[in-house]
């Protein structure tokens, strides 16, 4: 095999994922976890390059980087984490979670098990050449953490009232709760303060409780991980309607999409109950630079992951339990279905959060401030929408 030198920015970007997020220290025991069907076709998109710039970098920071293969296709409401995963969790200092399948929203085994153990948990985005390449990822991480800070400082301690509107037809009114999240203790809480989860790049803030809820939200794309149970594109090809009433999805309207959604739902009655119905979260994403180019990586799956994180992109959560209830013994996973808007605008009592798709954060002078720091790296700049 000939081996050939890595860009600037994947050099920088790699440096910045492990010394800034991971926190790589000499002597540290590292796991780095991936599947292998990506590379045939599968959802887990990982290329084993990707993998060895890591490890290579890892060994340089005089830290112990192991590498655990898997191989074990998910089943339909009978996932599980393997039991190497488990293990080699339990032992490392700090474990890069490279799967699409194995993530700690839907699998809460694995995040009770990183905080049991004191394990630094990062969930890498970053798998193959193309992605490390892209704006996307070469963005500070430093900066898109302090526009996460920034975006939940208007919530406070909740006890605020909202609104969301946009051009499509969207119009909800409720309340925003206090925090209620056992990773989350309050809306502006840093990861490096809470032990367990980081993402690379990051993607989202804190989930914010909401109630009284009620309105019109007409959305075209969702998360990426559960679309694929419900059997649609992540990317509508016709937009749902929801009418929602005292936080409780009354009415789902649309085509295909929508009709799928209603069928899954209802398939899920049995093992949640009236749950699925459930509105009890918004929040957004948080990325200023949300471009991965089709040459860099044109898989759908992962394209809905980057819009999903896009600073422009507010979503909510459709019949979810609220995290501090779950997993049920009869159902012990996270039902994390998403809508997404990208053009709303969300008002928290006078302050704007977005304006027409605009996240107000990356205004903030803290954030400008960071940016200046890095005028070599990709920031703030226009923020481009080419989904």
């Amino acid at each position: 095999m000939c081996e050939i030198g890595i860009t600037r920015g994947t050099a920088a970007a790699i440096n910045d994922f492990l010394d800034n997020c991971a926190e790589i220290k000499p002597g540290d025991e590292v796991v780095i976890a991936a599947h292998v069907d990506g590379m045939y076709g599968g959802d887990n998109i990982v290329d084993p390059q990707a993998i060895a710039w890591l490890q290579a970098a890892i060994q340089a920071r005089e830290a112990n980087p192991s590498v655990l293969w898997i191989d074990e296709p998910s089943k339909m409401h009978k996932w599980r984490v393997p039991p190497v995963f488990l293990a080699a969790l339990k032992a490392s200092n700090v474990f890069i979670n490279c799967s699409f399948d194995l993530t700690i929203e839907e699998l809460k085994t694995i995040q009770e098990t990183a905080k049991d153990y004191n394990v630094t948990l990062c969930r890498n985005f970053a798998t193959t050449p193309g992605l490390f390449n892209s704006p996307w990822v070469q963005t500070p991480y430093e900066l898109q953490c302090e526009i996460r800070y920034q975006a939940c400082v208007p919530f406070g301690e909740g006890n605020l009232p909202y609104q969301v509107t946009d051009e499509n037809g969207t119009h909800i009114e409720g309340t925003i709760l206090p925090p209620n999240h056992p990773r989350f203790p309050t809306y502006t809480v840093r990861r490096n303060e809470c032990p367990g989860y980081r993402p690379f790049p990051e993607w989202i803030f804190p989930p914010i409780n909401v109630a009284d809820t009620n309105g019109t939200i007409v959305f075209d794309r969702m998360l990426s991980w559960w679309s694929r149970y419900i059997g649609i594109s992540p990317f509508f090809k016709n937009s749902v309607r929801l009418t929602v009433e005292n936080n409780r999805i009354t009415k789902i309207e649309g085509k295909e999409e929508a009709d799928a959604i209603r069928r899954f739902l209802k398939s899920m009655e049995p093992l949640l109950g009236k749950d699925v119905y459930n509105f009890p979260e918004i929040h957004a994403g948080v990325h200023p630079q949300p471009v991965v180019a089709p040459q860099q990586c044109n898989n759908p799956l992962i394209q809905r992951i980057v819009d999903h994180s896009a600073s422009y992109c507010f979503h909510f959560h459709i019949g979810a339990t609220r995290p501090a209830t779950w997993p049920r013994k009869e159902y012990p996973y996270w039902l994390h279905i998403t809508g997404d808007l990208i053009k709303a605008t969300w008002k928290v009592g006078d302050q704007l959060i977005h304006d027409r798709g605009h996240l107000t954060a990356l205004d903030h002078s803290k954030v400008k401030e960071i940016a200046s720091k890095y005028p070599d790296r990709p920031t703030l700049g226009p923020v481009p929408r080419s989904f």
